[in-house]
């Protein structure tokens, strides 16, 4: 069933040329110059925006041969905009060689894109899609250039005849779109891309156009097809192409806004300007049809005049003064700036005239003779006739407005007299038609530029609007990402925690185990005290584990804030060496503690300063191995203390020497295993503690050389 509609779709317009070749009289003419011009230029406007777009928003993600199709698209869609703009009696008078070279240029160009699409890599080439975007868009711009201030020249190779310019350009056009449709048929017999399908349908299509456009007559059925072939194949392969590469677009609020409100205003900018030029037409042609039948009926008034013998309407088919009557009507209208006039009798036959071939004529067999009955019955009526429309009384050497006046003819010029006769006369109006072209091109530019002003400030307030979006969205996708990272820190430091927790409290069961053996044993008199000690130190551990954790969140929400009073390093150190040598000793390693009581005093908290030595000092017993030497110095440096815990341990990489103060972070080696045990909390307290001070402190340290850990505490 796809497939015999496929081939239905395809065989359509060629079967409807084919009848319209065969059967002429099933061809009829459909001249609509405004239509043409307001479809033709609103379709390919519309059509250059959203191929824009799509080619925009589909980036350099789409592939070569897809992104071109995009591409030929707003290359048709902007130089048949030409084509509509040129239409001659809409915002130009006459005709213009752009309007054919357009039409042309428009299958060709698109023609050759495809081919070029055809042979193009099947992997995306940012390179050759932004060359190959720029060198079309400099050959529109010459082309415009060329029609806006050279059409002589495009006038000259229309003119060619050897050999004819018209067969040239069809001949080739029609080869491209063979040939790529043969090509893009290939390509899908390879790829199986239903993309390549529908470019090898839609080349098809298009030659069609191109017979429809060079071989058939101008404004006939069949030459309408390829108008409606070109917009129907750009809706499919543009509707395809935004489907296909629909998960890969990057919403813009701005671009759907700026697409959108182009073509809003490209319709409603048209839309006035018809509504503008037909209302200054109405006024110009009220003015010129008033002042007509004014002329008209003096003319006539006076003609009755000077025929004062002329009483009834016999007396008006027998007079003999032709001669007289008609070199008078000529003195006249050439006065007046008529064209011609023409006296009828009650019978409709005309009596005189200035054309001397429509003596005699006889309206009652035309269409216009209801119009000469209502003047006859005396009512002044004046009727426009479009270029192109003349009536058979007067045919102009050009398309040119004209005015028929039907006044009513009374014996003697009287105005209670009953009408014996009609006196028709008609003006040409050629400021009419400039008019109505001048109204539409003011219409036009008046309206893009109120709405062009008004997108620009909407577009400002979108693209603002755009941006928010855009940063909001990103704060999301970062919050977002922060929770997963803060759901993952979470179940680290669950893990860390129980870990850690697990440690001490299976000491202090191990010791309390140990104690209730010994007190059994009267040979272990003093084990129970040194296993008591043991759990007090695994309970201290714990301890300072969770004040660790507490103390980092209190700091962070700015519950817990140092109380600054007078504080003498050298006297907090002094009370701690004790606990720090006995720790030291213990774990077998040696402690030098270089503190001079002359140093000033600081302004700070004492638990809260003693809390960040304890941690540094337990960090560097711990990592330091049997043997090893710890130092803790303190002097005076820059209007600061200066506090350096040195030791010989096993060193942190340069790239821990900032992070091992963030929050849950741990030392690893290469394959990710972590190097320090821990929580992760101590060095993030010390950060913390030391900063609410309005110090700084730092790292230096080298694998295998170990670590010096500095902090600052400004003097008063």
């Amino acid at each position: 069933m796809k497939k015999s509609a496929i081939y239905l779709a395809l065989t359509l317009p060629v079967i409807g040329l084919g009848l319209a070749a065969l059967f002429p009289q099933a061809d009829p003419p459909l001249a609509a110059p405004l239509f043409h011009f307001y479809v033709v230029t609103f379709t390919t406007f519309a059509a250059t925006v959203v191929s824009l777009f799509v080619t925009i928003s589909v980036g350099e993600t789409a592939l070569p041969r897809h992104l071109l199709l995009a591409i030929a698209f707003a290359w048709m869609g902007a130089v048949f905009f030409i084509h509509g703009v040129t239409t001659p009696g809409a915002v130009i008078e006459s005709f213009h060689p752009a309007l054919t070279w357009s039409a042309w240029l428009t299958l060709f160009g698109g023609g050759g894109l495809f081919l070029v699409g055809a042979f193009a890599p099947n992997t995306p080439q940012p390179r050759f899609l932004r060359a190959a975007a720029a060198v079309i868009f400099i050959g529109y711009l010459l082309y415009v250039a060329l029609a806006a201030f050279a059409p002589g020249a495009l006038a000259q190779l229309l003119q060619l005849r050897t050999p004819p310019v018209d067969a040239l350009v069809f001949g080739l056009t029609m080869t491209i779109w063979l040939a790529s449709g043969a090509k893009h048929y290939l390509n899908y017999r390879r790829t199986r891309n239903a993309f390549d399908g529908l470019m090898a349908f839609e080349s098809v299509w298009y030659a069609a156009a191109t017979a429809s456009m060079f071989r058939y007559p101008v404004w006939n059925a069949s030459w309408w097809m390829y108008h409606a072939l070109l917009l129907t194949g750009f809706l499919i392969a543009i509707y395809f192409l935004w489907r296909s590469y629909e998960q890969v677009r990057a919403f813009r609020l701005s671009r759907y806004f700026a697409a959108a409100s182009l073509i809003v205003t490209a319709a409603l900018a048209l839309l006035s300007a018809q509504l503008y030029s037909q209302l200054v037409y109405r006024n110009v042609l009220e003015q010129l049809s008033g002042a007509l039948e004014i002329i008209s009926q003096d003319l006539a008034d006076e003609l009755a005049a000077e025929l004062s013998t002329v009483k009834t309407g016999d007396d008006l088919q027998r007079t003999s003064a032709a001669a007289q009557v008609r070199a008078a009507l000529r003195e006249r209208i050439a006065r007046l700036q008529i064209a011609s006039a023409t006296l009828y009798d009650a019978e409709g036959v005309s009596v005189f005239s200035t054309e001397e071939a429509q003596i005699g004529l006889d309206l009652s067999a035309l269409p216009s003779f209801q119009v000469y009955e209502e003047a006859l019955a005396g009512e002044g009526i004046v009727e426009i006739h479009a270029p192109g429309e003349a009536p058979p009384a007067y045919q102009p050497d050009r398309p040119i407005h004209l005015l028929e006046a039907y006044v009513p003819f009374r014996p003697g010029g009287e105005a209670a007299a009953a009408p014996i006769g009609v006196l028709v006369t008609i003006r040409e109006a050629p400021s009419l038609g400039q008019a109505l072209i001048l109204s539409r091109r003011s219409g036009i530019g008046l309206a893009a530029l109120s709405l062009g002003g008004l997108f620009l400030a909407l577009l400002a307030i979108v693209r603002r609007a755009d941006r928010i979006i855009t940063s909001r969205s990103r704060e999301l996708e970062q919050a977002y990402a922060n929770l997963r990272q803060a759901e993952g820190l979470r179940d680290d430091l669950t893990s860390m925690i129980v870990h850690d927790l697990r440690n001490p409290l299976m000491a202090i069961t191990a010791n309390l185990d140990l104690i209730a053996k010994a007190i059994k044993n009267p040979a272990l008199t003093e084990a129970p005290l040194r296993f008591l000690a043991n759990a007090r130190a695994s309970g201290q551990r714990m301890t300072g584990m969770m004040d660790d954790l507490l103390n980092v969140s209190k700091i962070e929400a700015g519950e817990l804030r140092p109380e600054t009073l007078p504080l003498s390093l050298s006297t907090l150190l002094a009370e701690k060496e004790p606990g720090y040598r006995s720790q030291a000793e213990r774990d077998r390693k040696t402690m030098t503690i270089s503190a001079p009581p002359e140093l000033p005093a600081v302004r700070g908290d004492a638990e809260m300063i003693g809390r960040v030595l304890d941690n540094l000092v337990s960090n560097a017993l711990k990592y330091t191995d049997l043997g090893g030497h710890i130092e803790i110095t303190v002097e005076h440096a820059d209007r600061a203390l200066l506090v350096q815990v040195r030791d010989d341990g096993e060193g942190i990489p340069p790239e821990y020497h900032t992070r091992i103060f963030d929050k849950f972070v741990q030392v690893a080696d290469p394959t990710g295993k972590p190097m320090r045990k821990g929580t992760g909390l101590g060095l993030a307290f010390c950060r913390l503690a030391v900063e609410a001070h309005r110090g700084k402190i730092w790292v230096e340290s080298a694998p295998g050389t170990g670590s010096t850990f500095f902090f600052t505490l400004p003097l008063p």
